[in-house]
């Protein structure tokens, strides 16, 4: 029987459940293949003894682990790891990546894309909308930030109100964020590990401006987040696009492009993929950190809505489970707060982030120290987590009420499924229907809707959307259902 308990660290001054950490420490040990998949489990009171835990919170990490479909229960047998995996040996964390970071300078036009990625933004000319995923900015902690801002700026330190050489950005929101990683994350790295950004897009311009040389290959999905495609090309990188099903990435693909390609990175939202709202399965991320170990390759995890998950507990980001250095992840507080406060940060090795700092002295030479540090003491006082865990409980509610009237007053227009996590549907639309016709429609009654050609990979238009419903209360929502069925 493998020695769980030395295996699996419990920590009792961590404010993670006892459950979801023995979760997360059993998933670690199947992505390092120390745990092979089929394996047996022992059982609950079995493995609760070895633990020195009640039976109920192994019980609860069984249905975990089963919910997010590392494990399968066989009736009169006991519960097994699942046999799709494919073998990871283990290996040590490095802090200095294996990827090469060239400098170059890269070629930077502007082009009128970005009319394109201003198609996923309601504006105020539009009432009610089914945006990209937008937050409810009336919900947005703002006393409790304002607070904390209020006393920086009454302050008579000259220190908070100077230069500061730290470009990597402010060290109490680098702290913060540091033990935040950990403790929702499984995420464990040092604050020289993160830089702040002004928002994900910036990192992700930090980013591709040192990975990038002309002529490098990344792979996206077919479908995939218009404004990292148009910002690769516009740094000489050539994309090439995978297809996305239900389970994420065709790993199959993607490691038949590495074997007649050379792929310098690959772009992926594992969680929640943009637009369609998938997640990348268990052994497609297991597959994923394999090739990226096998062929050298950056993977750059966009996490953009993982405190959004109503169901089961979300499933680690692939950072977690990287002990290459090969993993890039991407955060962003725009939606946990509101997108006009600007700011996000990026989680690397030491030598990707020193980079990535070197570059963003000249656009940005140390952010907003006092709105970063008036964040970083929200987040040490629990504010953050508190906002977090009512922001949840309003989302889910309006999700709910969402998919309620899609399946009453829609069912004949619109196939979709009812996400687990995020704060948009992904709605397919009946083939009668000419949806950029009725978006256009829509709008000259005041609802908002993104066009379909913004997440179309080529000229082909698709006939589905995403359906953002976090940002209306439940009544706009029932208003916005009943302008779009009087479209249709």
């Amino acid at each position: 029987m493998l020695p769980f308990k030395s295996m699996i660290k419990l920590e009792a001054q961590n404010k993670m459940p006892l459950y979801l950490q023995i979760t997360n420490g059993i998933i670690k040990q199947i992505l390092k293949g120390r745990i092979a998949p089929g394996h047996r489990m022992p059982g609950t009171r079995n493995l609760a003894e070895q633990m020195q835990v009640h039976r109920n919170t192994v019980i609860a990490s069984y249905e975990e682990l089963e919910a997010q479909g590392w494990l399968q229960v066989i009736p009169a047998k006991g519960s097994f790891v699942i046999e799709k995996l494919p073998l990871v040996k283990a290996q040590k964390w490095t802090r200095t990546s294996k990827l090469k970071q060239p400098l170059a300078q890269s070629s930077f036009e502007l082009n009128a894309s970005s009319k394109r990625d201003l198609g996923l933004l309601k504006t105020n000319h539009y009432p009610l909308g089914f945006d990209d995923g937008c937050p409810d900015v009336r919900i947005a902690p703002i006393q409790a930030l304002g607070r904390h801002y209020k006393s920086l700026l009454m302050s008579q330190s000259k220190q908070k109100f100077d230069y500061s050489w730290d470009v990597k950005g402010n060290i109490h929101l680098r702290k913060a964020i540091k033990k935040y990683l950990s403790s929702s994350r499984g995420i464990n790295v040092s604050e020289e590990n993160i830089l702040i950004t002004r928002g994900s897009l910036m990192g992700f311009y930090l980013l591709f401006k040192n990975l990038l040389k002309p002529g490098d290959r990344v792979v996206v999905g077919e479908m995939s987040y218009h404004p990292v495609n148009q910002m690769i090309k516009d740094f000489g990188g050539i994309l090439e696009p995978v297809p996305v099903d239900e389970n994420g990435l065709d790993m199959d693909v993607v490691e038949q492009l590495c074997k007649e390609k050379k792929i310098k990175a690959l772009y992926v939202s594992p969680h929640h993929h943009h637009p369609t709202t998938v997640t990348l399965s268990c052994n497609r991320r297991m597959q994923l950190l394999h090739l990226a170990a096998q062929f050298n390759l950056a993977i750059i995890e966009d996490d953009y809505d993982f405190d959004f998950h109503y169901k089961s507990s979300p499933i680690l980001p692939l950072m977690s489970s990287d002990d290459h250095g090969q993993v890039v992840y991407t955060g962003s507080f725009s939606k946990s707060l509101a997108p006009a406060f600007r700011l996000g940060y990026i989680v690397a090795s030491e030598n990707v982030i020193e980079a990535m700092a070197y570059s963003r002295r000249y656009i940005d030479r140390q952010g907003d120290e006092l709105l970063e540090r008036a964040l970083a003491m929200m987040m040490e006082e629990g504010e953050l987590k508190r906002h977090l865990r009512k922001a949840l409980v309003i989302y889910k509610s309006r999700r709910d009420h969402f998919c309620h009237l899609l399946d009453t007053y829609l069912a004949n227009k619109i196939q979709f499924k009812k996400p687990e996590g995020g704060l948009t549907v992904w709605g397919k639309f009946d083939a009668s229907i000419d949806l950029v016709k009725v978006v256009e429609k829509a709008k000259k009654k005041g609802l908002f809707m993104v066009n379909p050609k913004v997440y179309s990979p080529s000229d082909e238009i698709l006939n589905a959307t995403r359906l953002g419903f976090a940002s209306m209360n439940e009544d706009e929502i029932s208003k916005a259902v009943k302008l779009l069925k009087s479209v249709l």
